[in-house]
């Protein structure tokens, strides 16, 4: 199995993925903004028929992300014959709760799965060709893939179970701990796998809209290497070419829009000092945002969920510090472009 090619099918049903999990998670959002009376209420987020509608078809669009991960994993894997018993393998994963890592292994298996039974079946007449894509691979796929996730969800589900124990239980200390890992890992390389893999991780304890502080670190951690660049050129232009400046000015709305690949064009240009940099900012504000228990029930939409997070004042806290300790470190290690020239 090429590991790299693996990492692509899965980086392919990921960003198929996401559309789902950032319009699902903002309406949710918004449910609970229209319901702000009813804070701290059994009815919470869907206390007056307004705040319902968008917390139900929130909730609805959440019920596709496991089967939409797993179904483009498998037609990234065997093309479109993956496509049922990859969407079905994710459906499972969901009602059997194996949640994420489920649907991720359930749309392996199906792909290859499909492989298999394009290969098996290859000698077929081509009279059946046909037949094979409308009937024998949906229907054959579709037994074998629910077969095989009989196992993956018996073995899963019990961890995913304690995932998610173990994430509505984390104290302040262990809160803390995991903000600064997962932020750090963020900002190891601005939208690659190493973030996107921390993201999924922060999207799955947020599952059916419950508010994570892991979900919260992540999304203030992603929000640093855009918005500290962005400070740092306001406030230290002589670190910074004029195209550096003006670029600067975009990553102001990149970054509150948690969008961490603002900060891209500016690491590429010299990795071996804004990395290091850019992972402390992440760092510091994913830890303080553990620090102040500051969650969020929506995976995306960066300043513009502010109002919907629990203790939300702690979110701007871990975020002026990380942007303020980039943009400072940035003064002090970053060369003057002019001396840079000479």
């Amino acid at each position: 199995m090429n590991k790299h090619k693996t990492y692509k099918d899965i980086m392919s049903g990921v960003s198929q993925m996401i559309p789902f999990v950032v319009a699902g998670g903002i309406l949710i959002a918004l449910s609970f903004i229209f319901d702000a009376s009813n804070r701290g209420e059994d009815t919470y987020g869907f206390g007056n028929a307004f705040a319902a509608f968008f917390h139900d078809t929130g909730s609805v669009i959440f019920t596709f992300i496991l089967p939409i991960l797993a179904g483009y994993i498998a037609f990234a894997i065997a093309d479109r014959p993956g496509l049922v018993p990859g969407f079905l393998a994710g459906a499972l994963a969901y009602t059997k709760d194996s949640g994420f890592l489920g649907a991720l292994l359930g749309g392996l298996a199906a792909g290859y799965l499909m492989i298999l039974i394009k290969k098996i079946l290859q000698k077929l007449p081509r009279s059946m060709n046909g037949l094979k894509s409308i009937l024998i691979f949906p229907l054959l796929g579709s037994m074998l893939i629910a077969l095989i996730m009989f196992p993956i969800n018996y073995v899963v589900s019990p961890i995913s179970l304690f995932f998610q124990t173990f994430l509505d239980s984390m104290s302040e200390s262990s809160a803390i701990i995991v903000g600064l890992i997962a932020g750090a890992m963020m900002a190891v390389d601005l939208g690659g796998p190493v973030n996107k893999a921390a993201y999924i991780v922060g999207v799955a304890s947020i599952s059916g809209g419950t508010s994570s502080i892991l979900m919260a670190s992540i999304m203030a951690a992603g929000m640093i290497p855009p918005l500290g660049i962005a400070l740092a050129t306001l406030i230290f232009k002589n670190k910074f070419t004029e195209e550096e400046r003006d670029a600067g000015k975009a990553n102001w709305m990149m970054g509150i829009s948690f969008i961490t690949e603002g900060a891209i064009p500016f690491a590429a240009g010299n990795p071996k000092i804004y990395l290091p940099i850019l992972i402390s900012g992440s760092a510091i504000a994913g830890a303080l945002v553990g620090l102040f228990q500051t969650s969020v029930p929506a995976p995306h939409g960066g300043l513009f969920v502010v109002l919907i997070m629990q203790n939300w004042w702690g979110f701007l806290i871990a975020l002026v510090s990380g942007m303020i300790v980039t943009a400072l470190l940035l003064k002090v290690f970053l060369p003057n472009p002019e001396l840079e020239k000479q």
